[in-house]
């Protein structure tokens, strides 16, 4: 999988923008605050059609410009699509998501059009944070995999909603119909035999990639990596009516605290490092390297799952590495399409097939790319997208 082009419309600090990048490493390099992480951001919006830095989308949008757009025309098993997203600063309006130039209803429909697994330092709190962190990382990867996982997911946390909105008026002490709850349990349920299903089956197959990834970039074969779903259930029979039993049976303390503590949404990974909980025992070093083995198993079970490598976006992190794991990490991601920011382009010395660009900003504070270095086996450009619906 390649984006063959990249284009962006008052997007963040950039007003306009048009680029083809190698399809090997693409290396983005200048000060902090340049808008080096604003370009990942917009192949991010492409791949997931959201930030991977902020859930409201009016903060993307160039300050004074009535709306922003992103947009990537792909190639991948040798055939071309384009994705693009407008967004928009108005409270109320929703993006809007095209497809090879057409308007699409469903935000469903984007998925698995471009593939992309981000790295920047925040993932360190992989290990370090809460279930929440982890379960998001679950949550984006089988997303980009599976429409119905995506789907089902919006389904549970729409009827979750409804849930938790009747459970707090009733803490208020107004009457709600039983049936009503009958029926919001039902539809939290449903979903899960998909979620739970899917979240067992990727969670093993991630663990044990990464596992070995774990052991190439940290070179310590007596350190075992590993990683176990943490599931709401006590079994995986009859999970749809284990659900609707769990819920019945939390209603009183649920209304109690006027939310639902049950479900796939308090769901967690433990993640442990020679049998030992990392959060607790884990160094920085060991940290880094977990969360960066986790995202390079997500990269290969992506391979494995689709027979494309999906894009590879790595923010910042050459610094946090030692020369050893940088290396090795050079080496995990050599047949990969890759972008990486960083504030000096020496991290990367050693890096053939790449390109190299100048990031700065301009005195209106607008982001300006230079390119500095066009790499070896650099393809022909390829056709930028021109769709009248995009600017």
């Amino acid at each position: 999988m390649i984006i063959e082009s990249l284009k962006l419309h008052d997007f963040r600090n950039y007003e306009e923008l048009t680029l083809a990048p190698h399809p090997g490493i693409n290396i983005l390099f200048g000060q902090n605050g340049s808008g080096k992480t604003n370009l990942l951001e917009a192949v991010h919006y492409c791949a997931l059609g959201r930030s991977h830095r902020t859930s409201v989308d009016r903060e993307v949008v160039r300050k004074g410009a009535m709306m922003s757009a992103c947009g990537v025309q792909v190639r991948k098993s040798g055939m071309k699509v384009d994705v693009a997203v407008k967004l928009m600063p108005g409270e109320g309006r929703k993006k809007q998501v095209f497809l090879n130039r057409k308007r699409s209803d469903r935000l469903s429909d984007m998925m698995g059009k471009l593939q992309c697994v981000i790295f920047s330092p925040e993932d360190l709190m992989l290990v370090k944070e809460g279930p929440s962190v982890r379960r998001r990382f679950i949550d984006m990867m089988l997303s980009q995999l599976s429409t119905g996982y995506f789907v089902a997911l919006q389904q549970y946390h729409k009827a979750l909603e409804q849930r938790n909105a009747i459970l707090k008026e009733i803490k208020r002490g107004t009457h709600c119909d039983a049936a009503m709850l009958d029926a919001f349990e039902e539809a939290m349920a449903k979903p899960c035999e998909t979620i739970i299903t899917l979240r067992k089956k990727i969670v093993e197959q991630v663990a044990v990639v990464a596992a070995e990834k774990y052991k190439a970039i940290s070179g310590r074969e007596n350190e075992q990596f590993s990683m176990r779903y943490l599931c709401c259930l006590q079994s995986m029979e009859n999970i749809v009516e284990q659900v609707k039993e769990q819920l019945r049976k939390n209603r009183q303390e649920d209304v109690f605290r006027g939310a639902t503590h049950f479900g796939i949404h308090r769901e967690d990974m433990a993640l442990t490092l020679s049998g030992r909980e990392m959060k607790l025992f884990a160094s920085q070093g060991q940290i880094r390297t977990a969360a960066l083995s986790m995202k390079l198993a997500q990269l290969e079970v992506f391979r494995q799952q689709t027979g494309e490598s999906p894009v590879l976006l790595l923010d910042d992190v050459m610094s946090e590495l030692d020369m050893t794991r940088r290396t090795r990490l050079l080496n995990e991601i050599a047949d990969v399409q890759t972008f990486i920011t960083c504030t000096d382009e020496s991290d990367l010395e050693g890096c053939r097939e790449r390109r190299s660009y100048q990031v700065s900003m301009d005195e209106k504070g607008s982001a300006q790319i230079r390119e500095i270095s066009g790499g070896e086996k650099v393809h022909q450009r390829s056709e930028i997208i021109e769709d009248p619906d995009f600017t």
